[in-house]
């Protein structure tokens, strides 16, 4: 397997909370790999890190330069008062008729994003990194308020994206993908 990137005794804290103590792990190219643990264990921080958009003094190292990330974090980075259609024009986006209508998402795209339930706007937001031409997709938490119509519909997105040589990483607390790497960070609460 061919490594896309390596962390080494990550150190990590917010305030006075130890988030990562010599946490050490590789991400792998072309595959799925699936953070797990309980709420406050530090998925998300992890994948913002993955993406820098935090940074650690700690030894963070790729084996690929420049890499094209589609990131979506546990906000879906939608304009409320915009229409979906309007959000997607924002970044010069045409909505996917297919792959909207696969998700039951396309009969919204001229609704106002604050007019839409929690599942929708989800969809939606996880459309937008699905239409990017990105190989690599960081999810944080994609099955947030999904039926499990739509979280089998996203899994099978998601494999479409492994076979098109695509790689990615999620984080996740609900139902795991059985076909993933796993990186358990437990729980940190207790």
């Amino acid at each position: 397997m061919d490594t896309l990137i390596t962390l080494k005794n990550l150190n990590f804290r917010v305030d006075e909370k130890i988030i990562f103590e010599k946490l050490s792990l590789k991400i792998y190219l072309n595959r799925i790999t699936e953070v797990r643990g309980n709420n406050g264990s530090g998925k998300s921080t992890l994948l913002k890190l993955l993406c820098e958009e935090i940074t650690s003094a700690s030894n963070t190292s790729s084996n690929h330069k420049n890499l094209e990330i589609s990131y979506l974090g546990h906000k879906n980075a939608l304009i409320e008062e915009l229409t979906f259609k309007e959000n997607f024009e924002l970044n010069s986006i045409k909505i996917d008729k297919s792959l909207s209508e696969d998700l039951g998402v396309f009969s919204l795209r001229n609704h106002k994003i604050n007019n839409l339930s929690f599942g929708e706007k989800r969809k939606i937001a996880l459309l937008r990194v699905f239409q990017s031409s990105r190989k690599i997709w960081v999810l944080d938490e994609p099955f947030a308020g999904l039926d499990e119509t739509s979280i089998e519909m996203v899994k099978k997105i998601l494999f479409q994206h492994l076979s098109n040589q695509g790689t990615i990483i999620t984080s996740n607390h609900q139902e795991k993908i059985t076909e993933s790497l796993k990186i358990d960070l437990g729980d940190k609460n207790g």
